[in-house]
């Protein structure tokens, strides 16, 4: 074999393995997101700092700022603008929104029906009226948490996220219908952006585990009322439920392999099955925006390869 084949097959073997290297550094490049929550104690379940373990981690960057009062819906936490928690420096929604740049909003709803003056569309429809002008490129989401449990502890989840939505003050506000119907409304009311709107879907992850706590997939849970602590606050397990939920919608992200020890749990085998879920349903939920990224993921892909064979090709020539 000449010398000039025997380098010329060194080269291209060399390229083949470069080119996956920059595929796999594309898909997996470090992001940083600017992300400010608005909501209730419900919102601090995402346990910020072990949020912001969970994406250091992995080579990203979190930086969160929030407007956190207790037991509050969006319309109280509006119309109180200088009360309850935030994190400086970016301070309370009034002063955070219209001054700071953000890459991402996430809205709570609580305890309001979809439409009236104080409902939870006209409300945030005001939290993004006032963040759009600083932050052009916002993306925004839709919290879509979880129902209650009864009065005596008791919860048929099931039956309660299944539910439709009815505007009757009901608890149906508490249902999958209930925030998908919300995240459809935002579209529709901002046409331009729809494309930048989303849920994070963290009742439908609790639904998704609730199927295999049935199934018997999950041991040592026959409920997934074993992640709540009260009538809604979540133990660690909970907790951590939803700040992989956030990670994955958030970064586009399978949480697989994660670390869980920021949340508190050490349970290998549980951390596996609740990564497992989280991205099943985010990655396959039609308003989580993940599926729109995986759906281009192909093109772009083409893309660098088809760069790449033309780099190939003109180095093959120059060795002739």
């Amino acid at each position: 074999m000449s010398y000039r084949r025997v380098v010329r097959m060194l080269t291209v073997g060399l390229l083949a393995i470069l080119t996956v290297v920059l595929l796999n550094f594309a898909a997996h490049s470090a992001q940083t997101l600017r992300v400010y929550h608005i909501g209730n104690s419900v919102t601090d379940t995402i346990n910020y700092n072990a949020l912001r373990q969970l994406v250091e981690s992995r080579g990203h960057q979190y930086v969160f700022g929030r407007h956190m009062i207790p037991g509050a819906p969006l319309a109280w936490i509006w119309e109180h603008p200088a009360d309850g928690f935030r994190e400086e420096p970016f301070g309370y929604y009034p002063n955070a929104l219209p001054n700071y740049q953000w890459d991402v909003l996430t809205l709570q709803p609580f305890d309001r029906q979809l439409d009236s003056n104080d409902g939870d569309l006209a409300m945030a429809k005001n939290y993004i009226n006032l963040a759009l002008p600083k932050s052009p490129n916002l993306r925004i989401y839709v919290y879509s948490r979880w129902p209650r449990r009864n009065e005596n502890g008791s919860l048929d989840f099931d039956e309660k996220w299944l539910r439709k939505y009815t505007s009757e003050g009901n608890g149906t506000e508490e249902s999958r219908d209930y925030f998908e119907k919300l995240t459809s409304e935002l579209r529709k009311a901002y046409p331009k952006i729809q494309d930048r709107i989303f849920m994070v879907p963290v009742g439908d992850v609790l639904y998704e585990l609730n199927q295999r706590i049935k199934a018997g997939q999950v041991p040592g849970y026959t409920n997934i009322t074993q992640v709540y602590s009260d009538g809604i606050h979540f133990n660690d397990v909970g907790s951590y439920i939803v700040g992989s939920t956030f990670y994955a919608t958030l970064f586009k992200d399978n949480p697989k392999g994660l670390t869980a020890s920021p949340y508190k749990v050490n349970n290998p085998e549980l951390v596996s099955i609740i990564q497992d879920a989280v991205w099943k349903v985010v990655s396959t939920h039609p308003l989580s925006g993940v599926g729109v990224a995986s759906a281009s993921q192909p093109q772009t892909q083409t893309q660098a390869q088809s760069a790449q064979a033309k780099k190939q090709n003109c180095l093959l020539k120059a060795f002739g």
